[in-house]
């Protein structure tokens, strides 16, 4: 990594994002589990959660990488935690159409909720699950996409697939909306898509430069 690097962003100085970020914070515990190969990505959103979010874990590694890691395990072992991933599904709890008691039936009242969240492409984020035995264990957690993704320069492979930053603000705005959560400053969720569209606006114009220089 270079001099002209920012080394919280990883972004090159002059499209540092870190002035658009608004730190915050919520009562669950946000858990983000990178692939290595997203890690170091300059176009990645998972470090915009990791900045913006203050009670947030940022681990990273494979499946079976995981079920060894002992902070990892340590969260899933704690009994203070109710532990969930957030991945679609049939068994999933949605959140958008969950009635009260529903909700309660599925998230215990007097623990707290601490959500896994996958960054990495739809491929790994399914290989990270069936390969780790403890995350294919957990209760799945999920939402409706109503807005599809505005990350211009990734072709998603479905229309409820996002971004990492998009999944987290629409997951505490559900959360929030059941009485699950309460962002503090209130709206600040809604603030990491300025680093965002910050990215998406600058990731577009260098391509859009690059192919009018050819």
């Amino acid at each position: 990594m270079g001099r002209d690097t920012c080394l919280r962003c990883f972004r090159v100085r002059d499209l540092c994002l870190c002035s658009t970020i608004t730190r915050f914070e919520i009562e669950p515990l946000i858990v983000l589990l990178v692939h290595p190969r997203e890690f170091m990505k300059t176009v990645g959103t998972v470090r915009i959660v990791k900045l913006s979010l203050t009670n947030s874990i940022l681990l990273r590694g494979t499946g079976p990488q995981f079920d060894e890691d002992k902070t990892f395990l340590c969260l899933l072992n704690d009994p203070t935690l109710y532990p969930m991933i957030l991945f679609p599904g049939e068994k999933s709890l949605n959140l958008s159409t969950a009635t009260a008691d529903v909700l309660a039936a599925g998230i215990p009242a007097n623990r707290r909720l601490a959500i896994f969240v996958i960054d990495g492409t739809w491929t790994s984020a399914k290989q990270i699950i069936r390969t780790s035995k403890r995350l294919s264990e957990l209760p799945k957690l999920s939402f409706n996409v109503n807005t599809p993704s505005t990350y211009e320069f990734r072709k998603q492979p479905e229309v409820f697939c996002l971004s990492t930053v998009e999944a987290v603000s629409v997951l505490i705005e559900n959360l929030r909306q059941k009485g699950l959560c309460s962002p503090k400053p209130i709206g600040a969720h809604h603030a990491m898509l300025r680093g965002f569209n910050k990215l998406v606006e600058t990731q577009v114009g260098r391509e859009r430069t690059a192919m009018n220089g050819k």
